[in-house]
């Protein structure tokens, strides 16, 4: 099987997502494909881990506190393609048995990856394989959902 580029995280489904607008926090450097979360009422990049999600950013940070900030917001309907990823590369294999599972986020080198290693803090459901990849590729992509007790729809906000 191949072994897939880690890439940042994209829409499986734009025409369904919703964007919406929030404030950016102060000093951040997100990038687009990263996910964020609301802290006082303003963007902020997650770390791995992490127990709250507002969605993906559609546009790196500005680095003005205040700025608007496009998010691709977690809202349930959204789907998001990403990398699944392991330290052990060997374990960071796509398998069919994923989809329905459930697992936590990793960050990397402004990079956000579905953490194989990670079934306690979970983040994201697997709906399933992306159509790109193949069953057993190394850092394959995979199609997710949000878990509801960590997506926080960012209300209020304006819509994009």
């Amino acid at each position: 099987m191949a072994t897939i580029a880690l890439q940042r995280v994209q829409l499986a489904n734009p025409k369904k997502a919703t964007i919406r607008a929030f404030p950016e926090a102060a000093s951040q450097s997100f990038k687009a494909g990263e996910f964020v979360y609301l802290s006082s009422g303003k963007v902020t990049v997650c770390a791995s881990d992490t127990a709250h999600i507002l969605g993906m950013a559609m546009h790196d940070a500005s680095g003005t506190t205040d700025a608007d900030v496009l998010v691709a917001v977690a809202d349930g309907e959204t789907e998001f393609e990403m990398n699944v990823y392991h330290a052990t590369p060997g374990s960071a294999i796509t398998a069919i048995t994923q989809i329905g599972a459930e697992y936590g986020l990793v960050v990397a080198s402004n990079k956000h990856y579905l953490d194989l290693a990670e079934t306690t803090a979970d983040a994201f459901q697997i709906q399933s394989l992306s159509p790109k990849d193949a069953v057993g590729d190394t850092y394959g992509r995979v199609i997710v959902k949000v878990l509801r007790d960590v997506a926080d729809t960012g209300q209020p906000g304006t819509l994009a």
